[in-house]
């Protein structure tokens, strides 16, 4: 059995620190004397055997002895980086330090750091071997040189010469500024605890069981430890019928609470987690005057939540999951200081409260609760910047008293398809800038009730920034009256309606910047966008008209700043004025260019043939190293089979990760190979290359002209390019004639029926990835935060 010390109040560890060294250099000198100062010094250290390090992959032992770590030592000595096991030890550190805010001390022993950062002398001939061993274009190599740049750049401790027994002793001093003494017991899959519990109970203020069984466990065993102050339960078997717990008790998260009530006489609780629980909470919450947090989510024995007004301190509210609530106490809706209440997925639940007056509130959540048809007046003024959820309600209207939210910044009603009306009021409020109500086809006369009412205020102008009106039946006339209205619009989604053209007046929503019009069966023209507008999705508005088309391919020309756009290919070609176009039908390879002085700023166009929908990224290299920037989600873009992806290659880096592109190009007056693929493995079947001509000049920048003149023609490479005009004809004319059946068959079906099936084809598609964030449930982590 084993005792796993708490070092925060944000995460349970099992050790102090974890040591990662390189054992044939430091494990019986240095490494060995600072394992010895830091156990002397009453920290838990982890430190490998030397039999755990056999075969090629690092065990889940190490793996999970980093994870149980609150610090880690990594001490950078001359062979660190030709060990395979410290490398991926030190990918996994960075991994936590990044996900779990562990702390990472690094030591520099008798090695430089800018050695490790740049992976100079020892360090680059470990490498090397790694690359020439894995390959170079290999995850894993870039992850050990990204890890090992990173780490070298943290603030650590570096020994060039002198006395070790000082130096280590600065470590140990260091080390123990973090760790709090040793209060809080954790048991994982234990069996046999109440001895412990009995042996230590004078001295545990906590306690966290994961996955315990206890057959002779008694009730009364809580209440002997007097300093009891946390108490965590996961996926425990206590086999007692009452429980008592310690009044003493300020935190209780018990997944699976066995009892359908909740002590009395806990007055100094302050955070209650009785998730998956029998509660029924008949009673009222008295006496619990210090209480803040209350999740009973999925108890699905509760109908009824009870009296909370002597629970006045209360914060946050989460009731998510419990199935057969129906009702909530008339008190919950004058709670002054909470901020967070959510009840998702409550499907019996018709109605919240009649009022609410929660001058603190910032979050309001009752996603899908399908039969909540009513929402409360509001009483008084209600400041704080406050969301509000209510994804796929039965709700019908909005009351007036919306007025009162003064510090409503977000509305989502997407789904609620019985809503007909919003108040004028609501578009006027000073802080609410996003509104989502996709899905909501009855919405249209509130948006010309509320153009009417701007027509006799001359003065008004809303701040609404981000509108999304999907799937509403909008015709020309609707989206004429919300651009007219809504000025300030940076963000528009007016996906899957039924309008044939975009309003002139587009042009005048000069903050506009991303525009999303896919599923428009019936579109057919569009202005000139504005210069802000960055992005456009137009995935399968197959109407669309070759002026239309043409204006689009020209957004390139504007050398707009990280531009994205997605329309179908019907009838499209690359225009000729791209600097470069080629064909991979034949010949499946790289997008390749060449540079050099300067990272050339260029857009990409790439056509796609047959092929599933799917998010596509980009993989980019620089004679033929790896040089993607961090992966961030808005670098995929979702595509189908017959569209064109135009983007500028700077959307996939950081402003500072660009600028660092150029050090890869720099040197000289040399000429250095650019290579661009689509992720995973597509094969689009035209690529283009358009030069941003204000930022780069044509004479650092050559294309597949300049690779045939330096090339022998007699290369076998080289020669498998050369088809015949007839090959080429025959492969197109066959690929436009599987194209032209795929349509038809399409264009037999209604309308709606089009739009809606090739939504859901895309949605099932997309199921996988991560939903909305008030779709999430809570984590096991959010009261231990």
């Amino acid at each position: 059995m084993e005792n796993r010390a708490s070092t925060s109040g944000t995460m349970f560890t099992n050790y102090d620190i974890f040591l990662s060294f390189r054992g044939e250099d430091t494990r019986h000198g240095f490494t060995g004397h600072l394992y010895d100062a830091l156990c002397r010094n009453g920290i838990n250290t982890f430190i490998d055997d030397e039999n755990l390090r056999t075969g090629e992959t690092i065990r889940p032992q190490l793996l999970q002895s980093i994870e149980a770590s609150k610090i880690s030592i990594i001490v950078f000595s001359t062979n660190y980086a030709a060990s395979t096991w410290c490398l991926d030890e030190l990918v996994k550190i960075l991994q936590c330090h990044r996900e779990r805010n562990q702390l990472v001390f690094p030591v520099f022993y008798k090695v430089e750091p800018s050695d490790v950062r740049h992976q100079r002398n020892t360090y680059k001939e470990a490498m090397d071997a790694h690359e020439i061993r894995f390959g170079c274009h290999t995850q894993k190599v870039k992850e050990w040189k990204e890890a090992l740049a990173e780490t070298s750049n943290m603030k650590g401790f570096h020994l060039k010469q002198g006395y070790e027994f000082k130096f280590i002793q600065e470590i140990v001093s260091k080390a123990l500024t973090h760790i709090p003494p040793r209060q809080l017991l954790i048991e994982d899959r234990m069996i046999g605890l109440q001895t412990r519990v009995v042996e230590e109970n004078k001295k545990i203020e906590g306690i966290k069981l994961v996955q315990c069984e206890e057959d002779d466990w008694t009730d009364t065993a809580f209440v002997k430890m007097k300093q009891l102050r946390i108490l965590i339960l996961r996926n425990t078997n206590l086999s007692c019928g009452t429980i008592h717990l310690p009044k003493q008790l300020r935190l209780l998260d018990w997944r699976g609470y066995p009892s359908n009530s909740i002590p009395s006489d806990l007055k100094e609780i302050v955070a209650f987690s009785l998730r998956h629980s029998p509660l029924t909470l008949e009673k009222p919450f008295q006496n619990f005057g210090h209480l803040t947090y209350m999740n009973f989510s999925h108890c699905e024995s509760i109908t009824h939540f009870p009296n909370v007004s002597e629970a006045q301190c209360l914060r946050k509210l989460i009731l998510n999951g419990c199935i057969n609530l129906v009702r909530f106490d008339e008190s919950v809706g004058f709670l002054p200081n909470l901020t967070y209440l959510r009840a998702s997925k409550c499907i019996k639940l018709t109605k919240f409260l009649s009022r609410i007056c929660l001058p603190s509130l910032e979050h309001l959540s009752f996603n899908w609760c399908r039969r909540l048809g009513l929402f409360p007046d509001i009483v008084g003024k209600m400041d704080k910047p406050l969301k509000i959820c209510l994804k796929a309600t039965a709700i019908q209207e909005l009351p007036d008293s919306f007025v009162d939210l003064v510090g409503l910044h977000y509305l989502d009603l997407t789904s609620c398809e019985k809503l007909g009306y919003l108040p004028s009021c609501l578009f006027m409020l000073p802080n609410f800038v996003t509104l989502k109500v996709g899905g909501c086809p009855q919405l249209g006369g509130s948006f010309a009730r509320f153009r009417e009412s701007l027509s006799t205020n001359a003065e008004c102008r809303p701040s609404l920034e981000t509108l999304h009106f999907s799937h509403a039946s909008l015709c020309d006339e609707d989206l004429h009256v919300i651009m007219l209205s809504f000025p300030n619009l940076e963000v528009l989604n007016v996906s899957l309606n039924n309008f044939v053209s975009i309003p002139a007046c587009v042009q005048e929503l000069s903050y506009l910047t991303s525009l999303d019009l896919s599923y428009c069966l019936n579109l057919q023209e569009i202005p000139k966008l504005p210069s802000s507008v960055r992005k456009v999705d137009l995935r399968h508005c197959d109407s669309l008209s070759a002026s239309t088309t043409s204006m689009l391919w020209s957004q390139v020309r504007e050398e707009i700043h990280k531009l994205q756009v997605v329309m179908p290919t019907s009838n499209t070609k690359i225009p000729k004025w791209w600097d470069d176009r080629t064909s991979w039908k034949h010949d499946p390879q790289d997008l390749n260019f060449w540079a050099r002085g300067k990272f050339p700023v260029v857009a990409l166009a790439f056509v796609f043939g047959e092929m599933n929908y799917q998010s596509v990224g980009l993989d980019l290299s620089i004679d033929s190293g790896d040089v993607n920037s961090t992966y961030q989600p808005s670098h995929n873009f979702r595509v189908a089979e017959n569209h064109v992806l135009l983007c500028d290659l700077r959307l996939w880096f950081s402003d500072e990760e660009w600028k660092r592109l150029d050090a890869h190009v720099e040197h000289g007056n040399k000429w250095k190979t650019v290579k661009v693929r689509c992720v995973p493995d597509i094969i689009p079947v035209h690529w283009g290359v358009y030069v941003y001509k204000e930022e780069t000049s044509m004479k650092d920048v050559q294309f597949q002209e300049w690779e045939a003149v330096n090339l022998s023609w007699t290369e076998p490479s080289v020669k498998k390019r050369l088809y015949s005009a007839e090959e080429l004809y025959i492969a197109s004319f066959s690929e436009s004639l599987k194209t032209v059946v795929k349509n038809l068959k399409r264009l037999m079906a209604p309308r709606e029926e089009q739009s809606f099936c090739l939504m859901q084809h895309d949605r099932d598609k997309d199921k996988d990835e991560a939903e909305d964030e008030d779709e999430d449930e809570e984590g096991e982590s959010d009261m231990e935060a």
